[in-house]
């Protein structure tokens, strides 16, 4: 009985190993295919792009570089675009939202400096309701606050009670960030800009309605994540592919061009470089890997995989939709609910526009039907529009800021420019300088004021050039507040 029972053993062992042995073999077969088809196609792109007009790099997620989007944008200010009627601003929203009563002021400030800057676009305020119930310690405040609302733009502010969205048995001051989630359902709307107000505004950014019409979010990237390591691994990524300097202006001039002449741009924007979100080099074998991503096995494997960057959420461009918005609050919310520090930036990046996932979906699609995928996504420049304050004091960072496209060049290091006019056309600079609070929790300008012995750079020079930016933006912060007084 022990021999017979060693030797169905024996064979059971010998079974399993055959079927792990096909199935690793054919998952090889299946890899190299695809591998060989990947290549087909990225040969492909790069030969034809200059005449392809109705089909999308499928393989890459893309940037556009912000001279490209003012290209765009003055396009399309001057109607001169087939089937364009004039512009009807009343189909374009910045939308903020408060849920805490100290942020109303930023909101306001934000508001009158779009207004001062000339944009036509409404100006939209989502407001919880708590605060303007008349037994909220503030109401009699939060009241005169959104008269100030009005005086600002009578025409073009509208504000909208909401309710919050609360985030079960959390008690984190992050508890009503899902709130930010309603902006996806502001279909009203034929294209929205999200802003986070605890942020100052420079001027309007009317030109990211004007992105093209297929691209449905848009959002800077969290760059502050790349390391001096990462960025060099991404500049050697885009060397090699491009067989080339990674010089941006070369892009950014092919770019002009094909906008003026009314020509698709998508195959040419620069791409972000794959060692960046991707897990691996093999782009193969993340697509295979996804096809299994809901498996323990796969989590297990790529749990360390984490993605470099991913999409930031304090500036949002949006197509509002019904039907996104429905996944987001009947499938997307009660999963992302249940997990620990997980929030808003975290429903976005894993359930609606994980970037790994977006490869696979785009890849699928475009290999069944070719013609009809069309992208939906693009990574907007960082520094234009995604700026943080701590970035001003990072030396690093201020490479990153000159470059403002990831895995591309627009100057060397050696010929940096000024850190002040960086700062300078950085129209949204998100005040984000960990461990300090946010400026409107301090009674005194001179109880954060940077001090440049408090910095590490590499020279006294630059220590005191990044206080004076530093200080430059807090310092207009305190400067403009005074217009919240009631």
């Amino acid at each position: 009985m022990p021999f017979v029972f060693k030797r169905r053993l024996r064979l059971l062992a010998a079974v399993g190993l055959i079927v792990i042995l096909i199935s690793f073999t054919a998952k090889c077969v299946v890899q190299f295919q695809l591998n060989r088809e990947i290549e087909h196609y990225r040969t492909f792109f790069q030969k034809h792009k200059d005449n392809i007009h109705d089909i999308y790099d499928p393989l890459n997620i893309k940037q556009i570089p912000y001279e490209t989007i003012e290209s765009l944008y003055k396009l399309r200010k001057t109607n001169d675009v087939p089937k364009k009627s004039p512009i009807d601003w009343e189909k374009y929203a910045y939308i903020n939202y408060v849920t805490d009563a100290d942020y109303l002021c930023t909101s306001l400030l934000q508001f009158k400096r779009l207004k001062e800057s000339g944009t036509k676009a409404r100006l939209v305020l989502l407001i919880s309701s708590n605060l303007l119930d008349t037994g909220n310690p503030k109401y009699s405040e939060n009241k005169q606050l959104l008269e100030k609302f009005q005086e600002v733009a009578p025409t073009q502010v509208l504000i909208k009670e909401v309710e919050n969205i609360i985030k079960p048995h959390d008690y984190s001051p992050w508890n009503k960030s899902f709130t930010k989630l309603l902006v996806f359902n502001q279909t009203e709307y034929d294209r929205v800009v999200y802003l986070d107000n605890d942020a100052t505004v420079y001027n309007h950014m009317d030109e990211l309605f004007f992105l093209p019409d297929y691209v449905k979010f848009a959002a800077p990237l969290t760059y502050w994540f790349i390391s001096e390591q990462d960025l060099e691994i991404a500049n050697n990524e885009v060397s090699l592919a491009e067989k080339q300097s990674v010089k941006l202006q070369r892009y950014i001039d092919t770019l002009a061009t094909r906008v003026k002449e009314k020509r698709p741009i998508y195959n040419h924007l620069p791409s972000l470089p794959t060692s960046l979100f991707m897990g691996s080099k093999d782009i193969a074998k993340e697509i295979i890997e996804s096809t299994s991503s809901a498996s323990p096995l796969f989590n297990l494997r790529n749990k360390n995989k984490s993605a470099k960057v991913r999409f930031a959420s304090n500036l949002m461009v949006i197509k509002p939709s019904t039907e996104t918005f429905s996944a987001i609050i009947n499938t997307l919310l009660p999963q992302i609910s249940k997990k620990k520090e997980k929030y808003d930036m975290d429903l976005i990046n894993e359930g609606l526009y994980d970037l790994r996932k977006i490869i696979y979906h785009q890849f699928k699609l475009f290999r069944k039907l070719k013609t009809e995928f069309v992208p939906e996504v693009l990574g907007l420049p960082f520094c234009s529009y995604g700026l943080l304050t701590g970035s001003i004091r990072n030396e690093f960072h201020h490479t990153l800021m000159a470059n403002d496209i990831l895995g591309y060049e627009r100057v060397k290091e050696k010929d940096q420019v000024p850190l002040k006019s960086l700062v300078e056309k950085s129209k949204y600079i998100h005040y984000s300088d960990y461990p300090m609070s946010k400026p409107w929790a301090y009674s005194s300008f001179d109880h954060l004021k940077c001090n440049p012995q408090d910095i590490e750079a590499k020279s006294e020079h630059i220590k005191n050039e990044m206080c004076g930016c530093w200080n430059s933006v807090y310092q207009d912060y305190w400067d403009s507040k005074n217009f919240c007084t009631v």
